[in-house]
């Protein structure tokens, strides 16, 4: 049962990488395009003063809410919804597999 987990920690492993890129690319479109999508601020964004920008929360959650809405079809850059859907992807197959694993390391935890 390990061995799943162990498998299942390699493939969150392995698409993390190209999640990260494609958020941080998809982005960059947004800003171009459609800036009022891509820069949010919540209440609590004085915490991440002098971080970059995605780091902050309401930003990473507001550029996942456009890559699964229908923003990215509206977008110009062709790369646009290429970039949404490795994020779709990336969130669909990388969290369930987290999720998993902890469940069987936890279940199996003496």
């Amino acid at each position: 049962m390990q061995l799943i987990a162990i498998v299942l920690i390699a493939v969150g492993a392995l698409i993390t990488p190209f999640y990260f890129h494609a958020l941080v690319r998809f982005r960059r479109i947004l800003l171009a395009e459609r800036p009022e999508l891509a820069d949010r601020r919540g209440s609590l964004s004085f915490f991440y003063t002098g971080m970059p920008r995605i780091a902050d929360p309401n930003v990473g959650a507001a550029v996942i809410r456009a890559a699964f809405g229908p923003v990215a079809k509206g977008l110009q850059d062709p790369n646009a919804l290429r970039y949404a859907r490795r994020i779709r992807v990336s969130l669909l197959v990388g969290v369930p597999a987290y999720l998993v694993a902890f469940a069987i390391l936890f279940v199996g935890a003496p």
